[in-house]
């Protein structure tokens, strides 16, 4: 035991030189105000979707992007959120008309939806919009992790790391054993819990192409645990 911990303390001692654990403790987490975002796009607003998603990013939201089905209406472009969120709508309405140059039109959830959720959807009516293409090159992932002591077992810990995975937004999350592992669009997230001297020692990682969305989900990985 004593010499897995050691090769994982090596392991984390290399890793943290392109990692940091900065900016943890000053983690928002009021539930009353929209921090994650879905934006969906038709066909000729995938550009739109990005740009958008990268400007949301660098103002602290959570965003993924998805590809909508095809539609036919020739609606304006509109989003979901809970009634309880409105105000944060206005806010979060008013970054899309300085980015894409069009307002939303806003609906509330008709179910009883999590607050701090929204969800957008780009239709073709703006698509005049479009900026520049997205780059499609290779690119090195940028990496981020952070450690800590529980004093539960690490089965709890596995299991609490999936609960936090999935209220993230995070997709194909999977517990094998003490460790979890999921995907958040293009970054994949990892939590290792290992048994140590009646505590369990937990590391965490996330790795992606945008380094602010990586620091942002370590963060508030690291904040939940």
């Amino acid at each position: 035991m004593k010499f897995q911990l050691k090769t994982l303390l090596v392991l984390i001692t290399l890793m943290q030189g392109c990692s940091s654990t900065k900016n943890i403790e000053g983690i928002d987490t009021n539930n009353n105000e929209i921090i994650k975002v879905t934006v969906y796009y038709n066909s000729l607003r995938k550009d739109d979707a990005v740009i958008l998603q990268n400007a949301l990013i660098k103002k602290g939201y959570l965003v993924s992007v998805e590809k909508n089905k095809p539609s036919s209406n020739k609606y304006s472009s509109y989003m979901y959120v809970a009634k309880k969120d409105h105000k944060s709508a206005v806010m979060l309405n008013g970054i899309v008309q300085k980015i894409l140059k069009h307002s939303l039109n806003t609906h509330f959830f008709k179910e009883k939806e999590t607050s701090g959720i929204a969800k957008v959807i780009l239709t073709n009516t703006e698509s005049d919009n479009t900026q520049n293409k997205t780059s499609q090159e290779p690119y090195t992932p940028q990496l981020w992790s952070h450690h800590k002591q529980l004093k539960i077992s690490p089965e709890l810990c596995a299991i609490k790391g999936v609960d936090i995975l999935n209220s993230l937004g995070f997709s194909s999350v999977v517990k094998n054993g003490d460790y979890v592992y999921g995907n958040f669009n293009q970054n994949r997230a990892t939590i290792k819990c290992v048994s140590f001297d009646n505590t369990t020692f937990v590391y965490t990682a996330v790795a992606g192409k945008n380094v602010k969305q990586v620091e942002q989900l370590r963060n508030k990985i690291s904040w939940k645990l």
